[in-house]
């Protein structure tokens, strides 16, 4: 009996070209989109699960009173992982990590990377296994273990294991490492990955670890309990250690250390301040889920429209059946059958085009990997049948329960009909295209979003500067010499960290009160490198360099969060020292998107110098690059000259905000696409359904625009209400998202015109996908339609 019923379903697909091939089309991209979505979110759930012994890892965390609420932080006491190893028995093992940027030197080419550094123990708690090599490398002061991915990067072409980097420590000491290890490829669903990992001895001569400073905070603590340790009573037992802490650091007061489990992190564990692990965060789910949701609804939706509109051709197929004792179960079946086998054939080009296309291009974006494999994930045959019998229920029920309902009487005296005008039809149709002008519009927005933040001022000139990466804080001195000589040079200066290249966010305190603050360490002359315009007070003056080291310059929007009309006389504490507001600069760019954030400057040492920034006059910055290039090639001729123009500072963030810009679009795309192919089939039934009216509507005299006016009037309409829809839903949602991400994207609000090019391509792209039948039945003949009657 079934296979007489797949049989029929397969007649049925045949003689239905078109509106079996808009429907597979459809279903597979949506089925495809579906798979990527369960993959990465499968990942994202199981975040360092691998790990052999992740449900008895734990990262101690620390809770802090923020202005009256809880607030929790990754970090933790640099001792406190030594300690809780020798005082509790449940602790198996405690590791510590401390990561900081370096740049690295291979061959000829020069990367900006972030280097671990980790407790011997690193390699028993963590399933990490190496491919080469021994854990005990990183225990040499000069032995460097690299990831699969890193090594592949510094030697793409040679074995890494013994090979030589050479590694500049936050610019102040470059050290020649030895590869001792390199990893296996790190499974998708890594949360906590390293690139480059050294001993965490190895950071104290580089006075970049103080194992023993209880004022010092390192960027992880792990503990591995024994099996069966108690992590709420072993939690409690560590209060005695904050007392230590608090009395060597009054600035910073812990309340309760936390631990935070590696597979089952704490409720809200994404919304920790510098975790040394990624969390799932709830939003990830929605957006992921929900662009999933939206293309298989829309396949759905066109699935129902096409079914119901095609639902007159099988009126009386449905009567005869009736008739000759077909009943409504056997038709129900029927209609899934074939609901089915257009299920399955389009499961299976979703498959492939996953393989081939939306997996390579989803890791071609995203920093998580994912990989679809049939025979090495098990899981995936579970939910691939699970998505068919889901698709076919989904897409196919209501057509078959609504058309196998009509009674037969009702078929041959003429009284039921279905087409493409009913509500139901226009309903499907007109959400259909909500979602997809939504998705069209928000597309667009992303992209204008890069646009708006490239036409916001900087607040200074960038054109004009050049800055040189420095390996080492004594290059400086060398190059400024040098660049002391060339007339064309204006203005130079030392920086520890540079505007647009790197800041750091640090505490401090006015009044006794605390506030987060972007924190900037430059020399003098530095504001006048960089074009930084003075609106109050001065600068720091190299004529008052004692004074200056307790002096701070601020911008603007300092003044203005502090309601202060004026720095004269105010004090702020920072890192146990008081400081006087010698100035104030002119709000400038900080970072790309250009959101203001309350900023302060310290006069920088020089033994922490990393950036050196040269003011030129106008013109001239080719050659003023090229001298400077001539200097770094006499001062060190073993390593590339590394230098940036500010004006290009925030170009690789415009880079991937493009990439991610793509992403959208594509799914905007597919989105667009899937409804107007679901339009373009409406649009053919109406061009069957409209042959004889258009027939006689000629003989009468109309004319070839009034014709198409008219068989397109119905789509028009739901156009223009989807259109209205999703416009107002899109910008109240925008203005929702822009106050809740302003610390990102600032104050931008892009204006009318996004809005009016996303309606405009979709309105174009509709009119494409009935053009053709449109100008088919204008061009029909009324003798050929009304020859019959």
């Amino acid at each position: 009996m079934f296979q007489n019923y797949f049989k029929l379903a397969y007649r049925s697909l045949l003689a239905n070209k078109l509106v079996s091939g808009i429907n597979i089309i459809g279903l597979s991209i949506a089925i495809g989109c579906c798979i990527v979505v369960y993959l990465f979110l499968k990942n994202y759930y199981t975040l360092d699960d691998f790990h052999k012994n992740a449900d008895r890892i734990f990262m101690v965390e620390y809770k802090v009173d923020r202005n009256g609420a809880d607030e929790v932080w990754g970090r933790s006491p640099m001792p406190l992982g030594p300690a809780l190893a020798d005082n509790f028995p449940q602790v198996e093992r405690a590791v510590r990590t401390e990561l900081t940027g370096v740049k690295v030197y291979s061959g000829e080419r020069v990367y900006d990377e972030l280097l671990y550094f980790a407790d011997p123990g690193f390699f028993d708690m963590f399933t990490f296994p190496l491919a080469q090599g021994s854990p005990a490398g990183m225990d040499e002061p000069d032995g460097v273990i690299l990831s699969h991915e890193a090594a592949q990067k510094f030697f793409p072409e040679e074995e890494a294991m013994g090979k030589a980097i050479t590694v500049s420590f936050e610019g102040k000491i470059k050290k020649a490492l030895t590869v001792k290890g390199v990893a296996f490829p790190f499974p998708g669903n890594t949360g906590l990955r390293f690139d480059l990992l050294m001993g965490f001895a190895a950071g104290e001569p580089l006075g970049l670890t103080e194992p023993d400073n209880w004022a010092a905070m390192t960027r992880a603590t792990f503990v591995q309990l024994q099996p069966g340790a108690d992590p709420a009573a072993f939690e409690k037992s560590m209060s005695p250690f904050i007392a230590q802490h608090n009395a060597a650091n009054p600035d910073l007061h812990i309340k309760s250390f936390v631990l935070d489990n590696l597979k089952s992190p704490n409720p809200g564990a994404y919304s920790v301040i510098n975790r040394p692990t990624e969390a799932a965060h709830p939003l990830v789910y929605v957006i992921f889920g929900g662009v999933a949701l939206v293309l298989f609804a829309l396949s759905c939706f066109n699935y129902i429209n096409i079914s119901l509109g095609n639902s007159a051709k099988r009126l009386k197929e449905i009567g005869v059946r009736k008739v000759v004792g077909g009943r409504k179960r056997q038709l129900v079946i029927q209609f899934m059958s074939e609901n089915l086998l257009l299920c399955c054939i389009a499961l299976l080009l979703g498959v492939a085009f996953t393989q081939a296309v939306l997996v390579p291009y989803f890791n071609s974006v995203m920093v998580q990997k994912i990989s679809f494999s049939l025979t090495e994930n098990a899981g995936i045959w579970a939910f691939l049948l699970g998505l068919l019998a889901f698709t076919g229920v989904a897409s196919g029920a209501y057509p078959a329960l609504y058309i196998s309902s009509f009674q037969t009487v009702s078929i041959f005296r003429g009284r039921s009909s279905f087409t493409n005008k009913s509500k139901l039809t226009r309903s499907f149709l007109c959400l259909q295209f909500v979602v997809a002008f939504g998705a069209v519009i928000g597309g667009v927005l992303f992209y204008s979003l890069a646009g708006e933040w490239k036409k916001q001022s900087w607040g200074y000139q960038p054109e004009g500067t050049l800055v040189v990466r420095l390996d080492e804080a004594e290059q400086y001195e060398l190059l400024k010499n040098a660049a002391l000589q060339n007339p064309d040079i204006q203005y130079i200066a030392a920086a520890t960290n540079h505007v647009g290249e790197s800041r750091m966010l640090t505490k401090i305190y006015i009044g006794g009160q605390e506030k987060e603050v972007v924190r900037f360490e430059v020399g003098e002359g530095y504001f006048e490198a960089l074009g930084l315009k003075l609106s109050q007070g001065r600068f720091f003056d190299p004529a008052r360099k004692a004074e200056d080291g307790l002096s701070v310059v601020v911008n603007q929007q300092f003044l203005k969060e502090n309601n202060w009309e004026t720095p004269a006389g105010h004090q702020l504490r920072s890192r146990g020292k008081t400081y006087d507001i010698v100035g104030v600069v002119d709000d400038f760019k900080i970072a790309p998107t250009g959101m203001l954030k309350p900023t302060v400057f310290y006069l920088s040492e020089e033994a922490s110098t990393a950036f050196l920034a040269i003011r030129y006059a106008p013109g001239t910055g080719g050659k003023v690059e090229s001298y400077m290039k001539n200097a770094w090639g006499k001062l060190d001729a073993g390593t590339p000259f590394n230098f940036f123009h500010q004006n290009l500072v925030f170009d690789n963030f415009f880079q991937e905000f493009n990439t991610v810009s793509t992403l959208f679009g594509y799914i905007a795309g597919l989105a667009l696409l899937i409804s107007c192919m679901g339009l373009f089939g409406l649009a053919s039934q109406n061009y069957a359904a409209r042959l004889k009216e258009s027939g006689i509507r000629k003989v009468l005299g109309a004319s070839a625009r009034e014709i198409i006016l008219q068989a397109n009037r119905g789509f028009l309409t739901l156009l223009l209400i989807a259109s209205v829809v999703a416009t107002a839903i899109c910008f109240g949602g925008f203005q929702v998202m822009a106050k809740m991400a302003a610390d990102f994207i600032g104050d931008v609000r892009p204006g009318v015109l996004p809005y009016l090019l996303a309606n405009g391509l979709v309105f174009f792209v509709a009119a494409v996908a009935v053009s053709w039948q449109s100008w088919r039945l204008a061009g029909v003949m009324p003798g050929e339609t009304l020859r019959s009657e």
